[in-house]
């Protein structure tokens, strides 16, 4: 059976840079499995129910997420390694260590910074709250 890697996409220069150095450790392991996870936000926001219909809703965050795997897709695909992607709705940190757990993986790997006002300032609070909710490896790359 293969690694399997889980590594979470936010569309951030972070995350292309985890999944540059996941292309070239993937390169190295025979048969690694790799899932991508982009985590859209809760859309429960009353004013977003009132404004858009869940299945509009339901489109676009289809849509958010596919556009942040793109990059990283591609840097995989280049590579030659296959992929598959997620993209799910709910509390960024906790939906990752989830998922995680539930597909198996053996390792998490994700950008130490993501899409944040406060990135440049800390080391991401997704990343930390990952470290402590994962009960398996996270690799954080800068």
């Amino acid at each position: 059976m293969g690694y399997k890697i889980l590594l979470p996409i936010d569309g951030s220069e972070g995350s292309s840079n985890a999944a540059r150095h996941l292309a070239h450790i993937a390169s190295m392991l025979q048969g690694a499995e790799v899932h991508l996870l982009n985590v859209q936000p809760p859309g429960d926001d009353w004013m977003v129910r009132r404004m858009i219909k869940t299945e509009e809703l339901a489109t676009l965050e289809k849509e958010w997420g596919e556009a942040a795997i793109a990059p990283a897709r591609s840097i995989l695909n280049a590579a030659g390694i296959s992929c598959q992607a997620h993209i799910v709705q709910g509390e960024v940190a906790t939906t990752i260590a989830r998922l995680a757990q539930e597909l198996g993986c053996d390792q998490i790997m994700m950008g130490t910074r993501g899409r944040s006002a406060l990135g440049d300032l800390f080391l991401g609070s997704v990343a930390i709250k990952v470290l402590h909710l994962s009960s398996m490896p996270v690799t954080l790359v800068k």
